[in-house]
C-alpha cells in the first residue's frame, strides 16, 4: 500500500503469520532526533488509518512531504488488549511530561486491571518465599479450624476442594507422623483480632479428623502491609492460586475449575469488559498454571462456554446442538427438514450446514450452483450450534457469507426454458438463493 512522504519505513514483521485481528498499537519514530508517538488503532493495517495525534508539531512533520519518520506495528490483538497496552506504554514512559514523546495525554485504559501480576509476583510471592511474613511458634489447629459468628478465622476458598486429594494429603500426614512436611497457613491480618486464611485450606481438612496433629505452622501477611500496598481481594485470591501450582510439598494444585471461575468473575465485574480470551487472562492462567498457550486458550474457551450456557439455563433455554457428531437425534431433525423442503419447493437445490464453518458453508455453496446449471431455486439452511457461532454470524459472518453467494449469482447466466407454477416455460429466469435458519434456543425442560 501506498504511504505518505513522511514515512521512511513501515515495520509490519509482527503482522507475520497473523491472519485476522481487532485492532492494533503503532508507534512513530522521528529518525532525526529520536522523539516518538504511540497510539492505537480499531481496524486491520492498510485499511487507510495513519495516526489520530492533535500535536501540531506532530501534525506538521507528518503532513511536510520529507521523509523523517519510521512507522512500526508493535502489537497486536483484541481492542481491549491493545487499548490496555497502549495506556501502559503512555503511563511507563509519563509520555504528557516527557520531551521525547508527541502524546499530549494517557490513553485511558479499556479497563482497571483486577489483579496486578507482576506487583503479586515479584514482590509480595518472593516475600512469602522469602520466609518475611513466618510466625515462629505454631498455632493450635482448634484455632485455626473454629468457624463460626465469633470465631477469629475466616478462610478466603481459592480452590474446588478436591476430596480424593485431600484423602491423599491425609494419608502422607500419617506415613510421615506429622505435618512437618506440609507448607504453612497463609493469613492476613483483618484487623480487631481477625485473620483470614488465604491458602492452606486443604491442610486444614486434611488434619482436621488426625488426633496426633495439634499445631500447625503459620504465615502472617500484616494489616499494615496489605493497606501499604493497596492490595484487593481478587489479589488475595492469586497469591492463593500461586501458592497451589504442582509442589513438591503436600498441597492441593489450583485447579483449572478455580482459574475457570475466576475468569468468570473478572467478566462480570468488569462490566463485560475483560473478555475470556483476552491477553491479560491468559497470562493469568499462564503465571498460575505455567502451561502451554494452547492450554491456556482451552481454559479460557471453557470459561466462556460455561458462562454463557449457566445464563441460557437461568433464562429457561438453552442453544440446540446439531452437529452430528455431538448430537445425532438434532442432525436428524435437519435432515428431515430438507427432505420437507425439497418436496415443498420442487426443483429447487437445497443445501445444510453450521455457521463454525463459514468458508465451509460458502464452498458448498458454491459447488451447488456448479452442480446444478440447471436449477434456478436454492435454499441453504443453517444451524449455529453456539451462542458464539450465532453472535459471529449476526455481526459478521453472514453479510460475509451473502456477499459471496450473491457475486456468484451475478455472475452466473439466467436459465432459459424453467417452468413456472403454472407450467409455463419461462426464459430469462434469474438464479436465486434464500437462507432458512434452524432454531436456535430451546426450553431447558424435557
Amino acid at each position: 500500500m501506498e504511504k505518505p512522504d513522511s514515512i521512511v519505513r513501515v515495520d509490519t514483521e509482527v503482522l507475520v503469520g497473523i491472519s485476522s485481528y481487532d485492532a492494533y498499537v503503532y508507534e512513530y519514530l522521528n529518525v532525526e532526533n529520536g522523539k516518538k508517538y504511540v497510539g492505537s488503532h480499531l481496524g486491520e493495517f492498510g485499511d487507510g488509518y495513519w495516526h489520530s495525534s492533535t500535536n501540531i508539531e506532530f501534525i506538521d512533520l507528518f503532513s511536510g512531504m520529507s521523509p523523517m519518520f519510521e512507522y512500526k506495528i508493535l502489537a497486536v490483538g483484541s481492542y481491549e488488549d491493545m487499548q490496555n497496552l497502549e495506556s501502559k506504554i503512555h503511563k511507563d514512559n509519563n509520555v504528557v511530561k516527557n520531551p521525547m514523546y508527541y502524546n499530549l495525554g494517557v490513553a485511558p485504559s479499556a479497563f482497571k486491571v483486577p489483579v496486578r501480576q507482576n506487583v503479586m509476583n515479584d514482590f509480595v510471592l518472593q516475600k512469602i518465599h522469602a520466609g518475611d511474613f513466618n510466625v515462629s511458634e505454631p498455632w493450635n489447629k482448634s484455632t485455626l479450624l473454629e468457624r463460626g459468628g465469633n470465631s477469629l478465622i475466616s478462610a478466603l476458598q481459592v480452590r474446588y476442594e478436591d476430596n480424593p486429594k485431600i484423602t491423599e494429603i491425609r494419608n502422607l500426614i500419617r506415613q510421615k507422623g506429622d505435618a512437618s512436611k506440609c507448607g504453612r497457613i497463609l493469613m492476613v491480618e483483618l484487623g480487631g483480632g481477625k485473620y483470614l486464611i488465604i491458602n492452606g485450606n486443604s491442610t486444614l481438612l486434611a488434619v482436621e479428623p488426625l488426633d496426633f496433629v495439634t499445631k500447625l505452622r503459620v504465615a502472617i501477611i500484616p494489616k499494615s502491609f496489605i493497606d501499604q500496598h493497596d492490595i484487593n481481594e481478587s489479589e488475595l485470591r492469586y497469591i492463593g492460586q500461586l501458592m497451589n501450582p504442582e509442589q513438591e510439598i503436600v498441597t492441593t494444585p489450583t485447579s483449572e475449575d478455580d482459574l475457570i471461575k475466576t475468569l468468570q468473575q473478572f467478566y462480570v465485574d468488569s462490566d463485560k469488559k475483560i473478555k475470556f480470551n483476552c491477553d491479560y487472562n491468559l497470562n493469568y492462567i499462564y503465571s498460575i498454571l505455567k502451561c502451554s498457550p494452547q492450554k491456556a486458550g482451552a481454559i479460557a474457551r471453557k470459561a466462556k462456554k460455561q458462562y454463557h450456557e449457566d445464563v441460557k439455563l437461568k433464562s429457561g433455554s438453552k442453544v440446540i446442538d446439531y452437529r452430528s457428531d455431538s448430537n445425532p437425534t438434532n442432525h436428524q431433525k435437519v435432515l428431515d427438514r430438507v427432505e420437507k423442503l425439497k418436496k415443498q419447493k420442487e426443483g429447487a437445490v437445497v443445501i445444510h450446514g453450521g455457521t463454525g464453518a463459514p468458508k465451509t458453508l460458502a464452498i458448498e455453496a458454491l459447488d451447488a450452483f456448479v452442480e446444478n446449471p440447471k436449477a434456478h431455486e436454492f435454499i441453504i439452511l443453517i444451524h449455529h450450534d453456539t451462542d458464539e457461532n450465532y453472535r459471529k454470524w449476526e455481526t459478521k459472518n453472514r453479510s460475509v457469507f451473502k456477499n459471496r453467494i450473491s457475486g456468484m449469482m451475478r455472475l452466473s447466466q439466467p436459465i432459459d426454458g424453467v417452468l413456472d407454477e403454472n407450467g409455463i416455460k419461462r426464459d430469462g429466469v434469474v438464479r436465486t438463493f434464500r437462507i432458512l435458519e434452524m432454531d436456535h434456543e430451546e426450553s431447558d425442560i424435557s
